[in-house]
């Protein structure tokens, strides 16, 4: 992974990382990408993810692609749009 000098650069980066997961996950819309399933992927794919998780949950919620939940992430119906019409 190749470090990324912004903060904004390495918000966006995380958030595709997230959203990656759950196309990896194959969830759907209204389906809960739960932390524990979550975190490996992250550490793997982003070890410093821990400095912006907050911010690209925050800039991928006001994108109304997921939803907080009480142990993960929401798909939303929009989030699940963007998924597959790539």
């Amino acid at each position: 992974m190749t470090e990324l000098h912004s903060e904004a650069e390495n918000i966006e980066n995380l958030s595709q990382i997230i959203m990656d997961a759950f196309n990896t996950q194959d969830l759907k819309e209204g389906e809960v990408l739960r932390y524990q399933d979550l975190y490996p992927i992250l550490q793997e794919k982003y070890p410093k993810y821990k400095d912006v998780q907050k911010e690209a949950e925050q800039h991928l919620a006001k994108l109304a692609y997921v939803n907080p939940a009480p142990d993960g992430l929401m798909l939303t119906q929009v989030g699940y749009r963007a998924l597959t019409d790539k």
